[in-house]
């Protein structure tokens, strides 16, 4: 692969963490960047181990701290995006991206009128983040939808990890214990009634608020 590739125009040297955390606090990244497709994340991959620095891999920066001295090497954002669904006999499949961030999923699934989301309509942050820590509310995980999950390891080579491979638990999965980066996964969901999705989400909506005001 040519080091003159695109990715090298979308580096940002001496990047500030705050702006991409929800903390907003920590200090700079060496290198940053957002990627949007595979190829992007296969470049920066590679620039990395060229320059021989180390790579810390990003969704949304939900709940991530970074201290004042910042994060040396690069930081990679995943923001791959991705929605397409396929009806089965019994089930709908959604195919998403890692980078599609759980609110706007749990609204674009509801004008699709395809329920089994909403109790994971309010958690924050990335589908990706959301199955790196095996997310769950009110006694749904993602665990229960995740039909199968597309990732990279840090050769850019890319597999597909089924349901039970992914081998998770309470809030982890093996996503924590190898350096895989998840790209995008199926979901198992339903066919619902908009009225009725929204009617739920909403109740939970409102539980999350009593909660966390």
């Amino acid at each position: 692969m040519d080091e003159n590739n695109d990715i090298i125009q979308k580096i940002i040297y001496n990047e500030p963490m705050k702006k991409h955390t929800s903390f907003k606090i920590g200090g700079n990244a060496d290198f940053f960047v957002s990627v949007k497709t595979i190829e992007e994340l296969k470049q920066a991959l590679f620039y990395a181990k060229q320059k021989q620095i180390s790579r810390t891999i990003i969704g949304n920066g939900t709940n991530i701290l970074v201290s004042d001295s910042g994060i040396r090497g690069i930081v990679i954002k995943i923001d791959i995006q991705k929605f397409d669904l396929k009806e089965e006999n019994d089930y709908i499949e959604i195919s998403v991206g890692s980078g599609n961030k759980m609110m706007a999923l749990a609204t674009q699934l509801k004008k699709q009128e395809i329920s089994g989301f909403e109790q994971l309509s309010g958690i924050p942050g990335t589908i990706g983040g959301a199955i790196y820590m095996n997310a769950g509310a009110y006694g749904k995980e993602m665990k229960d939808i995740v039909i199968s999950t597309r990732c990279m390891n840090m050769k850019g080579e890319i597999f597909e990890l089924s349901n039970e491979e992914q081998k998770f638990e309470y809030r982890s999965s093996v996503f924590n214990t190898k350096e895989y980066i998840i790209l995008e996964a199926k979901l198992k969901l339903k066919k619902g009634k908009k009225e009725d999705i929204e009617l739920q989400m909403n109740e939970y909506l409102n539980q999350r608020k009593e909660k966390q005001p």
